[in-house]
């Protein structure tokens, strides 16, 4: 395949991510489709080819520059590969160009790991619903219309790698920096050889949203309040003066109607101080929902978009050599994450063609991370909702499986620590 040698500044969101990327917090994220059938990989590797034409964007490097980090475009071929490591271990490597993601499969399950400097969780789900959609088109060719398409990724290429922060940017709209409260921050003992414990508990997305709905709020909202109680239940009472915040991830393509595959998020803080709101969860409901009604207006998440890309623009930052920025993006960084006890990300709802859906069985997503992390996405009546975290402990974990388990849900549960997986069902007794 032919490829134009070009390169691309990194967006506001991914600028963070090369300096601050350790062994330990890889920036990685695990995006994965499991079929009903064993996975073909001379079928991935064609589906693979044909996915690429459609992203040229992550045929690229990250390189270092004299004042910014920048992607340039290879002819290197990505090459599919049984999965033989662990959950987002490190893709990107400051010593070696290589592309920052990576195909692998394991039995029925696809597995697509992307660095997140390259995109965010919107558009590497959009080049793994390409990758499944070219892979089960071609396995099931005699029973799949040969002329079936995915027509929403067919905005024009320039609008799919362009920069949407850049493009949405105005010094006129930016919201006055919001001092948070120093968070309650979860600790314990990892694991020995950094990998991340994986908890995973798949259940009916109708009952999830039912009970959601009879509660009066969204399944991220619930989902938000349950999480910020089942580390509650675990605190010692020393630590409840401090507050529990939540950082959730905004996709800001639902406030700009913009088709970019690279990062363009935002964040918002749901906190929640148990010793001087109330102890219920009625009380904590409430107040999670009014923190998401208030926080997700346009003019406070426009205000917050522009505030973080104003930095960027500053003159001074522009003439800094990248050498002396790193130290000061790794300090904020760091105070950054004095703001949160852990993070939950929710994808929402992953379509397919419909000729597709009966080969399919459920879509999830993993993220690394240096604190507790949970994650779901829906696809068709299978909701998967993933714990990460970097401690052997599944306290955290135990309590919110248990809750939902409580609220008459079935959850099938599975992971990737011996102690869990030989005792499955305990999560949810």
């Amino acid at each position: 395949m032919e490829y134009t040698k070009r390169w691309t500044k990194l967006d506001n969101a991914a600028k963070i991510f090369p300096p601050t990327t350790t062994n330990r917090d890889t920036k990685v994220f695990r995006f994965s489709c499991e079929l009903y059938e064993d996975v073909d990989p001379f079928i991935l590797q064609d589906a693979l080819d044909k996915t690429m034409v459609r992203f040229p964007f992550f045929r690229s490097i990250l390189k270092r520059g004299f004042f910014w980090y920048y992607f340039e475009e290879t002819g290197l071929r990505p090459l599919v590969k049984e999965e033989q490591d662990t959950p987002c271990k490190p893709i990107y490597n400051p010593d070696y160009a290589d592309l920052l993601f990576e195909v692998t499969y394991y039995r029925r399950r696809i597995n697509f790991e992307i660095y997140h400097a390259l995109s965010d969780g919107t558009g590497a789900m959009q080049f793994l619903r390409t990758l499944v959609f070219y892979y089960l088109k071609k396995k099931h060719r005699d029973s799949v219309p040969a002329d079936m398409v995915l027509g929403d990724l067919d905005a024009p290429e320039d609008q799919k790698r362009s920069d949407a922060f850049d493009k949405y940017y105005s010094k006129d709209r930016i919201k006055k920096n919001e001092k948070l409260p120093r968070a309650y921050r979860i600790r314990g003992e990892p694991f020995s050889d950094q990998r991340m414990g994986v908890i995973e508990g798949c259940l009916s997305t109708a009952a999830m949203i039912g009970k959601a709905r009879e509660y009066g709020v969204t399944v991220t909202e619930f989902i938000t309040a349950l999480l910020i109680m089942a580390i509650h239940e675990n605190m010692n009472v020393r630590d409840e003066s401090l507050p529990i915040a939540i950082t959730v991830p905004v996709n800001l393509r639902n406030y700009f109607s913009h088709p970019t595959i690279r990062n363009f998020f935002s964040t918002i803080n749901i906190s929640y101080n148990f010793r001087t709101s109330g102890g219920t969860f009625d009380e904590l409901l409430a107040s999670v929902k009014e923190s998401f009604k208030r926080q997700l207006q346009a003019d406070n998440i426009y205000g917050k978009m522009n505030q973080l890309i104003a930095l960027e623009h500053r003159g001074i930052n522009k003439i800094v050599p990248l050498i002396l920025k790193t130290p000061v993006m790794k300090f904020f960084s760091a105070l950054a994450e004095r703001d949160d006890s852990a993070a939950l990300s929710n994808l929402g709802r992953v379509t397919m063609p419909a000729e597709l859906v009966p080969h399919i069985r459920l879509f999830d997503l993993i993220i690394s991370t240096k604190r507790p992390q949970i994650c779901l996405c829906s696809f068709e009546d299978r909701m998967a909702i993933t714990f990460s975290s970097p401690f052997r402990s599944s306290d955290i974990q135990r309590y919110f499986f248990r809750t939902l388990s409580g609220y008459g849900m079935e959850i099938e549960i599975v992971s990737n620590t011996v102690e869990i997986e030989e005792d499955a069902d305990a999560l949810v007794q």
